[in-house]
């Protein structure tokens, strides 16, 4: 059993206790973070169901025909579908339970599968929710914050890559980028920094955004368009290796910037980074860490935007991990503690002003503070052999 799984298989036990419950539930597929996080990276493309019981038994019950790849990696029992005679992965963890003469409560987590509950509900078990494996998850262990420095240092491979072109582009009469001949787009950035994140070993993941002017808040519209001197140019990347852990990433960019609102929004954010990074402390809360980066913003005359989560609330930035958003939340009171991994991503954006700006870094709190997972400088301006 990694680390990991034990830090989960703790979480689960004192959950089980304190709420007297049969089991734990949990249903997902292999791009399932929580499922990953519980059973490894070896799960297939259909739905698994993980059951943990009350005695500590782990049993995971893949789909058919998947129970042979599980075995090799999964510390636990592993039931084939065959063996349970039905296929939802719902059905199989109720069966799986009913197997082991469990009665009463049954755990889950608050995104599992509906009808995976219905499943569960309909062969006699009452099912309630735990965050436990969200606060588990929080905290991260020494071999997780390896695999999340590497990545990281990967993203650095892929931002690099975005400032050296910017650097050595050309300017043509009417104020577009040329390189080698050819107009400066955001698609061909977004290509060549999926290529150096491939050759740095990382996955892309198709979190790779580059945008540039006004298309910088909606990477939707960006397209084969050429890049403009004076344009704002966002790389922002959250490539994942090969277990799921993901990096985050972001810089701004602007060839022949003119010193006007770039630069002053550029200062903000920056200015933003430096005290949100300050407030990275055990036993400091979680929010403080937004409102300061969001105030140094707001005292240079902008507004903060932050990324929306899921249940629409905005921050400067949030957990990273197996998701690519998770616990920690900005916005909560909860108390930083050591091994809490976060993107602090302060950003500006005014349509009226061509575009907008944002850093973006993950960090780990440490007992003594925070510790950047990987280095990279702030510079507005490109230079030709990256800011490394």
């Amino acid at each position: 059993m990694t680390a990991t799984e034990g830090r989960a298989e703790t979480a689960l036990a004192d959950a089980i206790g304190t709420r007297d419950a049969a089991a734990f539930v949990h249903v997902g597929d292999r791009t399932n973070a929580t499922l990953r996080y519980l059973a490894g990276p070896a799960l297939a493309d259909r739905p698994s169901a993980y059951v943990r019981t009350a005695t500590g038994e782990r049993v995971l019950c893949p789909p058919p025909g998947a129970a042979s790849a599980v075995r090799e990696t999964f510390d636990g029992t592993v039931v084939s579908a065959g063996s349970l005679g039905v296929s939802a992965a719902g059905e199989r963890a109720a069966a799986a339970l009913d197997a082991r003469d469990a009665t009463g409560t049954v755990l889950t987590t608050a995104a599992v599968p509906h009808a995976a509950v219905l499943y569960l509900e309909r062969a006699g078990y009452d099912v309630a929710s735990t965050d436990a494996l969200t606060e588990a998850r929080a905290l991260k262990t020494d071999a997780e914050i390896k695999r999340l420095r590497a990545v990281q240092t990967a993203a650095t491979t892929g931002v690099a890559r975005t400032e050296t072109l910017l650097a050595e582009a050309s300017r043509r009469d009417d104020g577009t980028l040329v390189h080698g001949g050819e107009p400066l787009t955001t698609e061909l950035l977004r290509h060549e920094v999926n290529a150096a994140l491939a050759r740095a070993g990382v996955d892309p993941a198709g979190n790779t955004l580059v945008a540039a002017g006004t298309a910088w808040h909606d990477p939707a519209f960006a397209n084969d368009t050429p890049i403009a001197a004076g344009d704002p140019v966002l790389v922002d990347l959250a490539p994942r290796d090969a277990l799921g852990y993901h990096g985050r990433l972001a810089r701004t960019f602007v060839v022949d910037t003119d010193g006007g609102w770039d630069r002053r929004a550029h200062l903000a954010v920056t200015r933003a980074r430096e005290a949100g990074l300050a407030e990275l402390d055990p036993g400091t809360s979680a929010s403080r860490v937004h409102e300061e980066a969001a105030a140094e913003i707001v005292a240079y005359g902008f507004d903060a935007v932050g990324e929306a989560r899921t249940d629409g609330v905005h921050a400067l930035g949030h957990g990273v991990g197996l998701a690519r958003r998770e616990a920690p939340w900005l916005t909560n009171a909860d108390e930083l503690e050591p091994g809490n991994v976060v993107v602090l991503a302060p950003t500006v954006f005014d349509a009226a002003e061509g575009g907008g700006v944002r850093v973006a870094d993950l960090a780990v709190v440490t007992a003594e503070g925070y510790d950047l997972l990987a280095e990279y400088a702030t510079s507005l301006s490109p230079s030709a052999d990256g800011s490394r």
